[in-house]
């Protein structure tokens, strides 16, 4: 299979509705939280970057959303890295992160931050980002929901400055 990364498409707003909703991990807050930043995008705003992995025949395969952290120097953040099902483990949520780590590097930012959610059904998502060169750096106790806390990762462009020291910090906000 032949994979291009290209700049979204309002053509491709449907396919990726889809893509969420087939995901069967988000919630319908969530898929309409993706969907603004989609049609934010769309509409002309530059606070988000989304690309699009499509195969030979234009098929969106996948598609992934970051942005600049406001008041940061140079740290990004990874909105969205979504691959349905039936396409994981091909080597497309790999490819889409390389090409915005690439991205990311010709924009002169140092670092990328990306949170989840430690529910076991984003297991995969948690072992992606680790296996791609990411590192816990916080877990905040029940965040999201009780048993359900928010894990944060981070990744330095400039791998000689990737910092290895980190000890998550575990925030308890039940005693």
């Amino acid at each position: 299979m032949t994979l291009t990364v290209k700049s979204l498409e309002i053509q491709n707003r449907g396919r990726i509705e889809c893509i969420l909703a087939e995901a069967k991990v988000f919630s319908s807050e969530e898929i309409n939280v993706a969907l603004e930043l989609i049609d934010s995008r769309l509409s002309g705003s530059h606070d988000y970057i989304i690309k699009v992995a499509t195969d030979e025949k234009g098929t969106v395969l996948g598609y992934i959303c970051y942005g600049k952290i406001p008041l940061t120097d140079a740290v990004w953040d990874i909105y969205w890295v979504v691959v349905p099902e039936e396409f994981q483990r091909r080597g497309i949520a790999k490819k889409l992160l390389t090409f915005m780590e690439d991205d990311l590097k010709t924009k002169s930012a140092r670092t990328v931050m990306v949170e989840t959610s430690s529910r076991p059904e984003y297991e995969p998502a948690r072992s992606f980002y680790l296996k791609n060169g990411f590192i816990e750096v916080s877990r905040i106790s029940d965040f999201y929901a009780e048993y359900n806390d928010k894990v944060i990762y981070r990744k330095d462009l400039n791998s000689k400055n990737q910092k290895n020291t980190f000890i998550p910090l575990l925030v308890q906000l039940h005693e």
